[in-house]
């Protein structure tokens, strides 16, 4: 038997699913570890804003995401790898901005 919250629940998370449901299966994988570091981030009381969410959809194009750590202020420190890179690191702030001094990266050899 199914109750009411579940029910609810189903239909909150089906209208945030429809328009993902024609992606594909490498859209699926960058989606689910993007899902999976925002949690993290989420156990932390950060909700990113929609600058970052749009800087990181960004990056997630070409680059696969390692991981996302909350910092103090609302700023999320990212790390890539791929897209021409060993490793991309850098300060995510929430306004969307990466601060140079806090950028660091390895080119692929």
């Amino acid at each position: 038997m199914i109750d009411f919250a579940s029910v609810q629940w189903a239909k909150k998370i089906q209208t945030s699913l429809d328009p993902l449901l024609d992606q594909s299966e490498e859209d699926y994988h960058k989606l689910a570890k993007l899902f999976e570091e925002l949690a993290k981030l989420k156990a932390t009381d950060l909700t990113p804003t929609e600058a970052q969410i749009t800087v990181l959809l960004q990056n997630l194009h070409t680059k696969t995401l390692e991981s996302l750590e909350a910092v103090r202020g609302g700023n999320i420190m990212v790390h890539f790898s791929g897209g021409g890179y060993e490793y991309e690191r850098f300060l995510l702030r929430d306004d969307g901005r990466m601060p140079n001094h806090k950028y660091e990266a390895k080119r692929a050899s």
